[in-house]
């Protein structure tokens, strides 16, 4: 039976080392944190999308941007349908502290004829149905990509 040297033994070690010593990350929660509108044009507009990014790790992260897809709930139609709103990247740096949180504002441009079905629920019920998903790229404490994904309503009248 072969010996295992001792260079073999040591990369063995400090490679088992370095893997239990990386940090589980956890997944953030994304949440959209409210909307005010930009600009209105002839064929869509731009809106400025809040969203809170939740850190529940004991450490702090930094992500190099996210990336989302936003989808707007058609009226009640007896069917579960969703309208493809707006889709993208950002591309700035977020920071969120250990166990802390931050909200990103996001220009995102749309295009009226995304949001047919919205607009009928929002007339009748003054409310809409909205589910976002991404990923944010992590880049500290290690480098990953960690998907998101949440589901909501957003309310015209506060007192609804």
């Amino acid at each position: 039976m072969k010996r295992m040297s001792r260079a073999s033994l040591a990369a063995i070690l400090v490679a088992w080392v370095a893997v239990a010593c990386v940090p589980k990350i956890k997944e953030p929660d994304v949440r959209l944190a409210g909307v005010r509108v930009g600009g209105l044009g002839l064929d869509g507009g731009l809106i400025y999308v809040r969203l809170s990014v939740v850190n529940p790790n004991d450490f702090g992260i930094e992500a190099a941007g996210l990336t989302y897809d936003l989808d707007l709930k058609r009226a009640a139609d007896g069917e579960a349908s969703w309208d493809d709103v707006a889709e993208g990247t950002y591309r700035e740096t977020v920071r969120v502290g250990s166990n802390d949180s931050a909200v990103v504002e996001i220009p995102v441009e749309f295009r009226y004829s995304g949001l047919g079905g919205a607009v009928q629920s929002l007339l009748s019920s003054g409310s809409v149905s909205y589910r976002v998903r991404g990923s944010v790229a992590i880049t500290k404490p290690v480098r990953t990509e960690i998907p998101y994904r949440h589901t909501g309503t957003v309310s015209l009248f506060q007192g609804r």
